[in-house]
């Protein structure tokens, strides 16, 4: 980017809180006596067109990832899950992505956006392989974003492990005499 220019405010998305609930399936009944941490990590991304990352009125340079730990808020057991929070003040520009791991395995990836009518929207999925330790012990995951003026923004994941295989296509050669 040239010195000279400046982002336009509407363009920012000023992130006040980042919510995270991680719904359990009761862990009595499950194999894995592993346990959620008391905090996880929400990365975001190097940005590629060199867009603005401000954590706490810190710049990220570009080609930079950023964090943020979110912080267990509340353990309800009788709820069946974890809530997750951080009130560490973001701005992102369009096309920010994002990542939430728990301990060093990932879990839930995403991205905001703004839609056609010029309203931020947010897209996560779920990105746990079979392989994973915390895959068995997690039904579904809700994202919660508060920003700046009335962005509310909220999606329901499914926690469900890809378990589709990727077909190989095999090459048959054939000698010929």
């Amino acid at each position: 980017m040239c010195r000279g220019f400046q982002q336009n405010e509407r363009e920012l998305l000023k992130i006040k809180a980042f919510y995270t609930h991680l719904s359990s399936f009761s862990l009595s009944n499950n194999k894995s006596k592993t346990t959620l941490p008391d905090y996880l990590t929400l990365h975001f991304l190097p940005r590629i067109n060199g867009s603005l990352l401000e954590i706490n009125g810190s710049n990220i340079r570009p080609d930079s990832p950023g964090f943020v730990t979110l912080h267990r808020v509340l353990s309800n057991e009788s709820r069946g899950g974890f809530l997750y929070g951080s009130r560490e003040r973001v701005v992102v520009c369009q096309g920010a992505r994002f990542e939430v791991y728990v301990g060093d395995i990932k879990v839930l990836k995403g991205i905001f956006r703004k839609d056609q009518g010029q309203n931020w929207k947010m897209d996560c999925k779920c990105v746990l392989s079979v392989n994973d330790v915390v895959e068995g012990m997690l039904k579904d995951a809700e994202v919660s974003v508060a920003a700046d003026g009335p962005v509310v923004m909220n999606q329901k994941v499914e926690m469900a492990a890809d378990t589709r295989r990727r077909r190989r296509r095999r090459r048959f050669e054939f000698c010929g005499d």
